[in-house]
Order: C-alpha cells, then structure tokens, then sequence
C-alpha cells in the first residue's frame, strides 16, 4: 500500500519537474554590472548599452526596471521588447538580441557621494501554457562622486626608471676581473 502512495508521489513530481524545465527560460545580459566614477561638482551626461539576448529555443517577453538610488539619473530608453527564440542553451550559434541603451543624467550638486542599484530585466514566455514563470536577471550600477585622482608620470620619470634598470640589469651581471 505504501509503496504504490509513493510511486504516485514520484510520479507527480516527475510530472512538474518536467512542466517547470519546459517553462523556465533564462536571458543572458552583459555587461553584469556598471560602475561609473565622476567628478564632483560636474555635470554629466553619458550612456551606455546593455546587450540582452535569448539562447532559449522559446521566445520572451522583457520589461527592464531601474530600482535603488541611482534610480533617479537613469533613462532607459527600451521598457519593454520581445526577442525571438533562440538556438538553445547548448548551441554555438548566435543567440538573438536586443541593446538598451542607458542614458545617465548626474546634476551638479549631489547630497550623497555613491549611489546604486539595479537595472532588473524580467522575461515572461510569449508562449502560453499551464505553469509559466517570470526570471529576472539584472545589472548592478554604481555611481560614485567625488574627484578623481590622475597618476601622470612626467617623460623624465620614465627615463629615469630606464636607467635605473639598466643600471640593476649590468650590476647583477657584469662582472669585474
């Protein structure tokens, strides 16, 4: 009696593991995260592209929301699109793709001298079905403020370490008679 409850309970979880497999889908983004260092006192404005692709053999829905402090700077100008299916997760062939580009938009005068967040991508199925799942996926951002230091080697300094190696180069193996 017990051992047929239990192979009705392995066979119903066989069952969803295999109506879960089907319908979870993975978008791949890159890069994975962005970390901008500006300068204080200085208005900025500058974009960047996140590229987001399908290696499913099923086609997806994205949305793309910003969250977290950096929140406030960030346009996206793609929410919302739909990438066509894919070669598969084990293919070599291209997947396809979408870019989205990032518009940041830093005022002059900041309270705080670091702000992040995230820019979430969610992937719903375009195919219906009985058991369907949202993934979401997302790029970590970090705005830093604050001046940057430049390590700028003046043409002489240059010139001195080439001596000074030269010099350690014939001391080690130069011999005196």
């Amino acid at each position: 009696m017990i051992r047929h409850h239990l192979d009705r309970i392995l066979m119903c979880l066989v069952l969803v593991e295999i109506l879960l497999v089907s319908t979870v889908y993975s978008v791949g983004i890159s890069p994975t995260d962005l970390k901008i260092n500006i300068e204080k006192g200085k208005e900025t404005e500058l974009m960047r592209n996140i590229q987001v692709l399908n290696p499913d053999v099923n086609p997806v829905h994205v949305t793309a929301t910003v969250t977290g402090s950096v929140s406030q700077f960030i346009t996206l100008e793609k929410t919302e699109f739909d990438l066509p299916a894919g070669p598969g997760m084990h293919s070599d062939l291209a997947s396809p793709y979408q870019y989205v580009k990032i518009s940041f938009k830093i005022p002059r005068e900041l309270s705080q001298p670091k702000y992040n967040g995230e820019i979430l991508f969610t992937e719903k199925s375009t195919k219906g079905g009985m058991l369907t799942t949202a993934t979401q996926v997302g790029v970590y951002v970090e705005l830093t403020i604050g001046s940057m230091a430049k390590a700028v080697f003046p043409m002489y300094m240059n010139a001195l370490l080439m001596i000074l190696v030269l010099v350690l180069f014939f001391s080690i193996f130069y011999k005196r008679k």
